[in-house]
């Protein structure tokens, strides 16, 4: 138990209205382990400038659920501390600057490319270039899409086209498909250490994404040496002190394809029987003895 008494909370979308109980799980595994906590709504602290940056509560430090960057950096002005940092934070966001400081860290992943930058309609080569690059099919994703529903192959010239021209004013990537029997690996890293691990598998024959908001299931594999120092990197290269971390099984090795910095953790914990809230309070309360 910690010999002073931290206010924190753990914040959450403002339009998080429950269901998956990860927030007040992480909640109370803190106050466990006598640490006042609330979970918040990002609206809720009313986070502003005003004579410089003010808000609605007084907090030492958040677990960060969200990802409204201009909340979370306000809070880090006031002196909050942020687990996970809003820099983390905006580097996972992105995906392409997720890639991009992974690709700086040598860490292995897909063949990916960031559609150009456009302000007007227009017509260019980039569709050339790409199936040149990547060939077909080809993984399209908006660069903030969450929960898989932002991610689309497209399987010719025609549908490349056609994505691309729906996609034209938003920032997306194009990245080679990777055939792994529409699986891929989540693993849990918190503190710098792999704790838990899944393999996760689409819902139905058709679907390639396995992610579990979109009825994807897991089952649990080992965390292998290989594994947890894979995950660990990127978490490192990132600075994140929790993150999911996706890989694909290919020909090459592993190849890490998305990273989240709110990653939930219902469905690990039930197949794997880790106790990530518990694991993650504890991470938590003990970067905080630290200052004392």
């Amino acid at each position: 138990m910690t010999s002073r008494m931290y206010k924190g909370a753990v914040i959450v979308n403002a339009f998080w209205r429950g269901g998956d109980a990860g927030a007040e799980n992480i909640a109370a595994e803190l106050r466990k382990r006598g640490i006042d906590v609330r979970v918040l709504r990002a609206d809720e602290l009313c986070m502003r400038i005003d004579d410089g940056v003010k808000g609605e509560y007084a907090l030492d430090f958040a677990v960060f659920l969200d990802k409204d960057m201009h909340v979370a950096r306000m809070l880090e002005v006031q002196g909050v501390r942020l687990f996970n940092s809003a820099e983390s934070i905006r580097l996972a966001d992105d995906k392409m600057l997720t890639h991009i400081a992974l690709a700086a860290a040598g860490i292995p992943q897909p063949r990916t490319i960031s559609s150009p930058l456009r302000f007007t309609e227009g017509e260019d080569d980039f569709a050339e270039k790409a199936e040149r690059l990547l060939g077909y099919p080809v993984v399209v994703k908006n660069c903030y899409g969450a929960f898989g529903k932002q991610v689309w192959l497209v399987r010719n010239r025609e549908e490349f086209l056609a994505k691309r021209a729906a996609l034209r004013l938003e920032p997306h990537i194009y990245q080679e498909y990777v055939e792994c029997g529409a699986t891929d690996i989540r693993v849990i890293v918190i503190g710098g250490k792999a704790v838990a691990a899944m393999r996760r598998h689409a819902s139905a024959a058709g679907e390639f994404r396995a992610n579990a908001e979109l009825g994807g299931w897991g089952e649990a594999i080992p965390v292998t040496e290989k594994l947890a120092a894979l995950a660990a990197s990127v978490a490192g290269a990132l600075g994140l002190c929790y993150a999911g971390v996706d890989i694909l099984e290919s020909d090459r090795g592993y190849l890490v394809t998305e990273v989240n910095s709110n990653a939930g953790f219902r469905l690990i914990e039930k197949v794997t029987g880790a106790d990530v809230a518990s694991l993650y309070a504890d991470y938590i309360a003990s970067e905080l003895r630290k200052g004392e």
